[in-house]
């Protein structure tokens, strides 16, 4: 079941008496948790009966103990189990439960970066009377759309270039996102439309210095600006880290290849079959005159490389600058 699901399940006061949320992606599990505490009761209710437990201090028993009392003065009463995942060795203690669960109690267990295993007879029981979540990390080709979905919850729009700066920015970290794009919206409430200008204000671009502008640029096959950024990238490593800059650059040349792959013109499918807006697909078209298949596979597997390296994989990774070097070099290499 998805997060909107849940949500619309929640809305309409269709509640199951447990919940499991569990998965990698931090982001969805807290922003479910969020909706449940803010939308099951009322905050008259909620004085009564709302319990909030954690993993590393409570066990499964007193969370038991409190799902067996009945609620006062309301229809049900919620419980929520943050940081559950250290009570997973303790899960099997609730399948008496969950054979007789209080009808008026809803349990909200939320297990982070880990999952209860399928094996279990207590996860049986939970798919079979509740829901199971499972919070997985977004692909890249998923950043720009869900960029939108934060931005239309707060009834406003962005334009495709700011969105894909955003996302080549700030990456898969959801949190960071969400953060960014409310502090945007609370500088300028009256804007509806967010562009490019309001990424560089208010997340912190160099507007000429940017992930963004050295995709960009190698697009178009502006290898001398592309080298000036990534030479600029070099000297501020800071604050242009090199685990950064190298998923955007492995992220387009993976587009790119599976682009020479594809054996269709049409705008449209190209744009979904690579995941991008259909504003950017003349540009990914162009740059098939720059970079070829056999340079494209090269290149992708340097770029492996060179991310194993600046891990520390073989390589004295406190001193990354050097690879700054080899990823210029490596894309001159791949050039047609």
């Amino acid at each position: 079941m998805s997060v909107d699901a849940i949500k619309a399940q929640i809305d309409r006061k269709e509640f199951k008496p447990i919940y499991l949320l569990q998965g990698d992606e931090l982001f969805f599990i807290q922003e479910l948790t969020k909706y449940f505490e803010d939308h099951v009761l009322t905050e008259e209710e909620k004085a009564f009966n709302f319990s909030v437990f954690y993993g590393k201090e409570h066990s499964i028993e007193q969370v038991l103990e409190q799902a067996k009392r009945l609620p006062m003065m309301a229809d049900k009463q919620l419980i929520v189990v943050k940081e559950a995942q250290h009570l997973l060795r303790q899960f099997d203690k609730l399948e008496f439960y969950l054979n007789d669960v209080v009808s008026s109690s809803i349990i909200v267990f939320c297990v982070n970066q880990k999952k209860l295993d399928k094996r279990k007879k207590a996860f049986k029981q939970i798919s079979q009377i509740g829901e199971v979540f499972e919070s997985k990390p977004l692909y890249d080709n998923q950043l720009a759309p869900f960029v939108d979905s934060l931005y239309r919850r707060l009834n406003k729009s962005v334009s495709p270039k700011a969105k894909l700066m955003l996302a080549e920015h700030i990456g898969t970290n959801l949190s960071l996102m969400d953060k960014e794009i409310k502090k945007m919206i609370l500088a300028e409430p009256k804007t509806s439309h967010f562009e490019d200008v309001h990424i560089e204000q208010y997340v912190g671009l160099n507007k000429d210095y940017n992930v963004f502008e050295l995709n960009n640029a190698l697009l178009k096959g502006q290898f001398e600006r592309s080298a000036k950024i990534l030479s600029h990238f070099q000297q501020n490593s800071k604050d242009y880290p090199i685990q950064a800059i190298l998923p955007a650059l492995f992220n387009l040349f993976n587009k790119l290849f599976k682009l020479q792959a594809l054996k269709t013109t049409n705008s449209s499918t190209i744009a979904k079959d690579l995941g991008i807006p259909p504003y950017f697909v003349q540009d990914y078209i162009g740059a098939k005159t720059y970079f070829g298949l056999k340079g494209l596979g090269r290149l992708i597997g340097d770029l492996k490389d060179i991310d194993l390296k600046s891990k520390g994989v073989g390589y004295n990774s406190n001193n990354t600058k050097d690879l700054y070097k080899e990823i210029l070099i490596s894309i001159a290499k791949a050039r047609n």
